[in-house]
Order: C-alpha cells, then sequence, then structure tokens
C-alpha cells in the first residue's frame, strides 16, 4: 500500500532544502572563462551566481534525490535560486512543480537584503508545469543542465506576484551519492485535457482486487485536475477499450468541487469512447498510453464532453 506518512516526510525535506537559502554556502566553481557555473534570467534581467554560494550535491535519505543552489548578492540585495529534484535515475528531462511520488522536483527564487538569507520566496506551484529541468551530465563528479521555471509568491511572501526563471544553466562540481531509486518508486502521467496540458504533481499505482476480478487502479492530481484510470481483469499487456459493463475499464477526470473547466467526466457517465494500452505491467510498474472523449457526470458543473489525447503514464505500484 501507498505510505503517506513517508511521502509527506518526503515532501518535508525537500521543502525545507528549498527554503534554507543563503548568501553563502558550500564553495563549488563550475565553468571555466570567470563563468560560475549556473547562470539564469530572473524576469529577464541577467543573474549569476557567486561562486562561494554554490552548491550542487545529493540529498541524504530521498531516493534520486539531488540539490542545485546558489545566490547572488548585488547593491545590498540577495538572490537565490534553489532546485530540489528527487527520483533522479540520470540524465533526461524532469518536471518542476511536482511532489515526492513524481520523476522531478519543486524550485524556488529568493530575494532578501545582505547576505543573511531570503526574506521572500517564489515557489513553483504543484501543478506539474511550472517548469522543466534538463540533466545532460550527471556523472564523475559532475553536473551539466538546463533549466526554467516559473514560482508564486508563498504565504510570507510580502511582494507577492510571480518570477519567472529563464535561460538557466549549470555546469558544476557534484557531492555525494545519490541515492538508489526502487524499482516501484517515481512516477509520471500527463496528457492533454481538452488541449490543455496536464502532468500529475502526485501519481501513484496499485494492483487491486475488484469485485470483477484482479486489476490496476492509476491515481493522479495537479492543483488544477485529477485523472483517476480504473482497470478490471486487467493482469497482463494488453488495449483496453473503455466500458461500464463487467469487468469495468473506465477514466475519471475532475477534481471534487471543481467548475466546468476541471469537473467532472467519465466513471462511466454513458457514451464514454476511448482505450487504455499497458505496454508494460510488473509487480512493481505499470506503463502505457490512453485517449478518448468522456461524458460529463451528471449534476457537475461541466456540460460538454472531455477530450483526452496524448496520454502517457509509467507508475510506481505501491
Amino acid at each position: 500500500m501507498r505510505n503517506s506518512l513517508s511521502r509527506l516526510c518526503l515532501a518535508a525535506l525537500v521543502l525545507a532544502a528549498l527554503h534554507c537559502s543563503s548568501g553563502t554556502g558550500p564553495g563549488g566553481g563550475g565553468g571555466g572563462g570567470g563563468n560560475s557555473g549556473l547562470t539564469a534570467k530572473i524576469d529577464g534581467a541577467a543573474w549569476e551566481a557567486d561562486p562561494i554560494s554554490i552548491a550542487a550535491n545529493a540529498m541524504a535519505g530521498i531516493p534520486g534525490g539531488l540539490l542545485i543552489h546558489g545566490s547572488q548578492t548585488t547593491g545590498g540585495v540577495t538572490r537565490s535560486i534553489n532546485i530540489a529534484l528527487q527520483n533522479i535515475r540520470g540524465t533526461g528531462t524532469y518536471a518542476l512543480g511536482v511532489g515526492p511520488s513524481v520523476y522531478g522536483g519543486i524550485a524556488s527564487e529568493g530575494e532578501g537584503s545582505g547576505g543573511g538569507g531570503n526574506a521572500n520566496v517564489w515557489l513553483t506551484p504543484l501543478n506539474g508545469v511550472s517548469g522543466t529541468l534538463t540533466i545532460n551530465t550527471l556523472g564523475a563528479g559532475r553536473i551539466v543542465g538546463s533549466f526554467e521555471f516559473t514560482g508564486d509568491a508563498d504565504n510570507n511572501n510580502s511582494v507577492g506576484g510571480t518570477r519567472t526563471i529563464t535561460q538557466g544553466v549549470f555546469d558544476l562540481p557534484f557531492t555525494g551519492n545519490i541515492v538508489p531509486v526502487p524499482a516501484n518508486v517515481g512516477s509520471k502521467i500527463s496528457a492533454d485535457l481538452n488541449g490543455v496540458p496536464y502532468n500529475a504533481w502526485d501519481a501513484f499505482g496499485e494492483l487491486t482486487v475488484f469485485t470483477g476480478g484482479a486489476g490496476v487502479d492509476v491515481n493522479s492530481t495537479s492543483s488544477e485536475n485529477a485523472v483517476f484510470i480504473t482497470l478490471v481483469g486487467v493482469t497482463a499487456p494488453g488495449t483496453y477499450a473503455l466500458s461500464n459493463v463487467s469487468p469495468e475499464k473506465f477514466i475519471l477526470v475532475g477534481l471534487n468541487g471543481g467548475n466546468a473547466s476541471t469537473c467532472c467526466w467519465g466513471l462511466n457517465a454513458g457514451g464514454d469512447v476511448g482505450s487504455v494500452i499497458v505496454t508494460s505491467l510488473t509487480p512493481d510498474r505499470v506503463q502505457g498510453t490512453f485517449s478518448g472523449t468522456l461524458q460529463p457526470q451528471p449534476g457537475k458543473p461541466a456540460s460538454a464532453p472531455l477530450t483526452i489525447t496524448n496520454g502517457v503514464f509509467d507508475i510506481g505500484i505501491q
């Protein structure tokens, strides 16, 4: 079963790492030619981390966890960028604005007076689509890649608004050993919902015995929406058409209490068409694709069908 307490603890560790910004930190250095090794644009203005402030290291106790941090102090104002990732198995592109069950992590930009820390923080919202980080090199004591994200003001921010980070680049020494990621840890599910990108910030799967037989449950959510896939009687790869006849196969989309753009479709509302293609199913993981057109549920805000395209899932079984 899913260990919710463990996930909450991991989330707390990641958030703590992001909010421990300061004007100085472990030495790091970076690329040559005077470049600190960590640069970006903050709302279009050039930013370059002071070499003494840079850290790029593994995060103890978090599978696939790593942290990148740097600060720049100019004119008495310190601006810091922090990125914390989990479930990283190697190079690739990872989402920012996701929780500890998903491949990726969260990022922040902080601002404060002097070198004593950041009074105001802008944090990637948990919508699954607030940014990306690409790792091109990870090994032999070095990490190289790029990033971009948009952060929202956190609860203690006295300035408000957002911060947009673009053209982020890092080429840094990397310290520590990344904790291995278990085979059933780390998930991803994404799709276009009526053309709007959906990428879950939290996702997990379960092998369950339903009334109609053994099967698979996929659960996912973001701050904007939620996608659930239930496949009764499915124990092997294959193509499964949506059906409200036992053994049922259905997709449910929507947040409880949402508006017409977020609630609610499917769950055998009647007239749903589409399919789920399971490409791999093991005790640790289920992978595949999905698409279809779901009808709105009676009594819910949505009144028009929802079209799902480009659905992809890679889900750890808990």
